[in-house]
């Protein structure tokens, strides 16, 4: 944002380093911004070639009006609007996915709520309610799975991919049963 000053009572809006200075010729700033829109391969020689003028004018004109200043200021302008755009960017995809969450949630508990307990296997149980709790602490912040501690084994390991395989069906309707009663 440029800078203001009050001269005499009149507010006079200073130009940005990029944009052309107070006394900078026409040509000069011409000059300015090939150098400026050249990038990293920028030099004096490169800018005296493209806009006609002998390289002694060039470094003259950038020592004048401040090109290398002007150009840190530039690069720091550029740099900070690509940030607000990924930030926008990445705002905007989290107000997306929090909206298709809501949706998809609310068709998942309308389905849930009419599928009967009674048909429900243990597999089914047990699987939504690991899903349940992995969402519950997903939506409060916290790791949904355990990856604390560590452990050399020799020989071999079995693993339990459900971990309600050891529960009776009757434990699981339970464990449904009082699921229920916390929510009401």
């Amino acid at each position: 944002m440029a800078a203001t000053i009050d001269y005499y009572g009149n507010k006079i809006r200073l130009p940005e380093p990029w944009e052309r200075q107070p006394k900078e010729s026409d040509v000069a700033f011409e000059a300015f911004v090939t150098y400026r829109d050249m990038g990293t391969e920028r030099s004096h020689a490169k800018v005296a070639q493209k806009v006609g003028k002998n390289k002694g004018l060039i470094s003259r004109w950038s020592r004048v009006h401040g090109w290398t200043a002007r150009i840190e200021a530039w690069t720091d302008e550029q740099d900070r609007i690509v940030r607000e755009e990924l930030v926008k960017g990445i705002t905007t995809m989290r107000k997306n996915h929090t909206a298709i969450a809501e949706q998809m949630l609310i068709k998942a508990l309308k389905a849930l709520q009419k599928l009967p307990i009674e048909e429900m296997t243990p597999g089914d149980i047990a699987k939504t309610v690991d899903v349940a709790a992995k969402l519950e602490r997903l939506s409060r912040g916290e790791a949904t799975e355990r990856t604390e501690g560590s452990a050399s084994v020799n020989g071999k390991i079995t693993i339990a991919s459900d971990p309600y395989d050891e529960l009776t069906t009757e434990e699981l309707r339970k464990l449904a049963r009082l699921s229920d009663e916390s929510e009401t």
